[in-house]
């Protein structure tokens, strides 16, 4: 464990109780759609470029965030990312936030986060939507993390349902890390498509975001 923030601890999802396990799989079930899900036993089995962290109020689950090694450049990618739904607005999500970089440094993971979200713009005819995605980019924002330029990358379909839809690609960085420039994020948008997805190189979507990058 990396210690505690706001009473919170986080822990890895190994070593919870069964009880605990269905109360991370509750959080995960509520906050993403099944066109979104894969399913819950691939992101609590534990391996050399996985791992799931959970933060823990007492005995009870209050959030998870489960993780892809992006090796090729030594970042994390965070696959998923949840606060139960009525723990919300507490400043929760942002306590986990800071103990997760805490328990990455210490599994002697990368430092280097880096995460897809939903693009406001992509829910223009539907402003309730377009609203909770603003909100979720404010708080990322809060939490440190900027927006990346690339302007065409795509979220494939990996879990088979026939979804794909353009997202918008956040980083969060250690201060005395070094700046992402074109090259390097060249570099680490390939490595999300292959590392994560398992996408060739030469895939018209990598293609795609490759080329959308701000020089």
């Amino acid at each position: 464990m990396a210690g505690t923030l706001g009473g919170l601890v986080v822990k890895p999802v190994d070593t919870l109780s069964e009880e605990q396990l269905c109360g991370v799989q509750g959080i995960y079930e509520g906050a993403f759609s099944p066109a979104l899900r894969v399913p819950f036993s691939e992101l609590v089995r534990p391996g050399p470029a996985d791992q799931m962290l959970v933060a823990m109020d007492g005995k009870v689950p209050a959030g998870f965030a489960a993780l892809r090694l992006l090796g090729s450049v030594e970042w994390s990618f965070v696959r998923f990312f949840a606060i139960a739904g009525e723990r919300r607005s507490q400043g929760i999500g942002r306590q986990f936030w800071q103990l997760l970089h805490l328990s990455l440094r210490d599994a002697a993971w990368p430092t280097r986060v880096i995460f897809e979200v939903e693009d406001p713009a992509e829910a223009a005819g539907d402003e309730a939507e377009r609203l909770i995605r603003e909100r979720r980019l404010s708080f990322w924002t809060a939490c440190g993390a900027r927006l990346l330029p690339v302007f065409e990358y795509v979220l494939p379909d990996y879990t088979g349902s026939g979804v794909t839809e353009p997202m918008l690609l956040m980083a969060a960085t250690p201060a005395a890390a070094p700046a992402v420039t074109s090259d390097r994020l060249g570099a680490l948008v390939k490595a999300i498509y292959t590392d994560r997805y398992s996408m060739a190189p030469d895939d018209p979507l990598v293609t795609l975001a490759l080329a959308s990058i701000a020089t």
